[in-house]
């Protein structure tokens, strides 16, 4: 590694490291004011070292276990307004039921206690890999909890220069003359980083631009006659800091006396902490993978988070999770390494032991302008960035959420992107054609191969079949429309009277309530316009469902189930020939004229009769036919199997048709077996005989070649209708 590469790391690496640094120690002394008032207030400088021990053990850990080097895990603010919630339910009792001091040690060990089940929540969330879950999180949700963090960060900083904290209705106090000096000067500084840095690239430029508004600040102070004193006095530096060490012991000497019965009072307290945690662990990584431009294993973040919040609550500091300003910050200073942890860790150490004296010296407006500039980062690119890139109703979502996290809440803005998310995705799904393909009898057909006789019934009668290939999950926002579709085919008196209505489920995910009902509805259609529906391929729990709801009986002779599209295809077929020659002899009379014998009798000598039984292996997939075979009598599957096991019917075939002609002329082995469904009587022509006729008769082989010639052309013809009706 050269020098300019290993300066170009640890320059912004220890600039990050000291900005997080600063920013954690502040975050712990007003967190810690957050649990430690009224009563507790006399323990505050505990507090604030808590939150300290808490931060190194999170940084450190952080810095040999993140799986990402810019990953920063801190003590965050969600558990601590829970737990501000217990320990103020716990200080009113102060008088009555416990003293000061017992209060103080009975929160210091429930604080501990509840980051255990915090971690131990984390890690069976990973261990059972959920953390996938967040990847069901909509992009418009993810880009409004981004664009409200940086909202929230600006907030953030404005009160850290200002000391207050305005709602937009009183929002001008802030341009009052006692206040604009104290965060427009951050602005400008905040401004000017986020324009120099969009369009200039160097590791050294944010540093400089950090360390000359640092020294302009003073030059300005000074020019204008403030002693450091007064800038501290005046509130234009972070100081001053309660003086010495903070570290507050451990809380195991406290455990005996601990009162169990106050804290089992608070779990559903604590249990809403574990799930709002989980939530914000998510969409942080979710944000941060946006950011960084890289995946994150979450299911191992959550494991790595659990093990983090573990050994910090056997000290009894908060819960805590990846932040993602801080690491955000780390990212856009440059850094690249787990120095930024380090130097957090180090400075967070000397701060517990030594107290925070030598922060007092950074400058006020210029932390708040770092942190300003953070949060412009984030919504400038989700709010400016993103209106090209994003559907306007995605972006509007995004919009939503920053209004409801500004004015309401942060939980209730992504509740609410969540909801809008949801009714959008519904609108647009229900959008989505159900029905892949329109087919009929005509343009598609069973793979029961008949002769030609009867290929001519069936496409007559054609139009009797209606066949939906359905597609994805059918839900109240596209049943309604497939109910509407086939009452349109039943009133379209062109294409004749609908007899057969066949769904091909295979592609279907599922059904819910409002579907059962079109169903219904498309039942008491069926028997009042005295119609077939035929359900095909569908999954045991559609098939369930359906049989539940009655719409399907077990001797119903409208409604029909079969398992797959072929086979029903096939009862239709058979209904229809069935309907048109009632008798079977008369069936068989009229595939006879199709038969071998009728029609080459000039070269049945070069043939070799067989009588196949029921079940007779004729074809074996991937052996060598050995010749062509012409069934005079029964029916034969020609089945194909998979790699899996899984046996596919490819053709059922009877009087009057071939197989292993493709085999013969290409010499190359079967790709599927062919097996007798009946006793059958079958004509087969060996190679060798084949080679002998060719020799021998020529002239009385012709016949022969143009019937195989005939009989592939007519399977082609059948394939290209069926994929022009596939392509309307």
């Amino acid at each position: 590694m050269n020098k300019d590469t290993i300066m170009s790391d640890f320059v912004p690496g220890i600039i990050a490291g000291t900005i997080n640094a600063i920013v954690c120690i502040v975050s712990a002394m007003a967190l810690a004011a957050l649990l430690f008032t009224g009563p507790l207030a006399s323990f505050l400088s505990q507090g604030i070292g808590i939150l300290l021990l808490g931060t190194i053990i999170f940084a450190v850990f952080s810095a040999l276990t993140a799986t990402y080097p810019l990953i920063l895990i801190a003590p965050q603010d969600i558990p601590i307004a829970i737990l501000a919630l217990m320990a103020a339910t716990v200080a009113a009792g102060v008088g009555s039921e416990l003293d000061a001091e017992h209060a103080y040690q009975f929160v210091f060990v429930a604080i501990g206690l509840s980051s255990i089940l915090v971690g131990l929540f984390f890690y069976f969330l990973g261990r059972f890999k959920l953390g996938k879950l967040v990847r069901y999180i909509p992009f418009p949700v993810v880009g409004g909890f981004l664009a409200g963090t940086g909202w929230l960060i600006v907030k953030f900083s404005f009160m850290m220069m200002t000391d207050l904290n305005p709602g937009l209705a009183d929002v001008g106090i802030l341009f009052e003359s006692t206040f604009i000096f104290e965060w427009f000067p951050g602005l400008i500084f905040a401004v000017t980083l986020l324009v120099v840095t969009r369009y200039f690239s160097h590791y050294l430029l944010t540093p400089g631009i950090l360390f000359g508004s640092i020294l302009l600040f003073y030059i300005i102070m000074f020019g204008l006659g403030f002693s450091f004193t007064d800038m501290e006095q005046n509130g234009y530096l972070l100081g001053p800091f309660p003086g010495g060490g903070f570290f507050p012991g451990l809380p195991f000497k406290y455990v005996p006396l601990f009162r169990w019965d106050l804290f089992f009072i608070h779990l559903p307290a604590i249990a809403t902490m574990m799930v709002l945690n989980a939530v914000s662990v998510l969409f942080n990584y979710s944000g941060l993978e946006l950011i960084v431009k890289r995946d994150f294993d979450l299911d191992k973040e959550l494991r790595l988070t659990g093990y983090s919040n573990i050994l910090a609550g056997m000290v009894g500091t908060p819960a805590g999770y990846m932040t993602l300003s801080e690491t955000s910050m780390s990212y856009n200073l440059g850094a690249r390494s787990r120095l930024p942890s380090i130097v957090v860790a180090v400075i967070s150490m000397v701060t517990l032991v030594f107290g925070a004296d030598v922060l007092s010296i950074f400058p006020k407006v210029i932390l708040g302008g770092l942190l300003l500039n953070l949060g412009l980062e984030f919504m400038v690119e989700w709010l400016f960035d993103t209106w090209k890139r994003l559907h306007k109703t995605d972006y509007a979502v995004i919009v939503l959420i920053l209004i409801v996290i500004g004015s309401v809440g942060f939980l209730e803005g992504i509740v609410l992107g969540l909801l809008m998310s949801i009714i959008l995705f519904v609108i647009n799904y229900s959008k989505v054609e159900v029905i892949k393909y329109e087919l009929s009898g005509k343009t598609f057909s069973s793979n029961v191969e008949r002769s030609n006789h009867l290929k001519e019934i069936l496409q007559d009668h054609g139009d009797e079949i209606y066949i939906l290939p359905l597609q994805g999950f059918i839900f109240f926002g596209t049943a309604n429309r497939l109910l509407m579709q086939v009452q349109s085919r039943q009133e379209d008196q062109n294409l004749g009277e609908l007899k057969y209505l066949v769904f091909d489920f295979r592609n279907v995910t599922g059904l819910d309530s409002s579907a059962i009902n079109s169903f219904n509805k498309l039942k008491i259609l069926a028997e009042n316009c005295r119609f077939h529906i035929l359900f095909c391929g569908l999954n045991d729990e559609m098939e369930a469902q359906l049989y539940v709801e009655g719409i399907v009986a077990e001797k119903s002779l409208i409604v029909r189930i079969f398992q797959d599209l072929d086979h029903g295809l096939e009862w239709c077929e058979q209904h229809i020939l069935h309907r048109v020659l009632p008798k079977d002899d008369g069936l068989e009379r009229k595939n006879k004229k199709g038969s071998f014998q009728h029609r080459f009798s000039q070269i049945a000598d070069f043939f070799e009769i067989k009588n196949c039984p029921s079940g007779t292996i004729m074809i074996k997939q991937g052996e060598d036919p050995g010749g062509i075979t012409f069934i005079e009598s029964g029916k034969i599957t020609v089945e194909l199997e998979t790699d899996t096991g899984k046996k596919i019917r490819l053709k059922t075939l009877g009087p009057g048709t071939v197989v292993g002609e493709v085999s013969l002329y290409l010499g190359s082995s079967a790709s599927a077996s062919v097996i007798t469904d009946t006793d059958c009587q079958v004509f087969f022509l060996s190679k060798e005989s084949f080679k002998k006729m060719n020799l021998e008769a020529p002239d009385k082989t012709v016949e022969l070649h143009t019937f195989i010639v005939e009989l592939l052309s007519e399977r082609l013809s059948g394939s290209n209708a069926t994929i022009q009706a596939l392509m309307r």
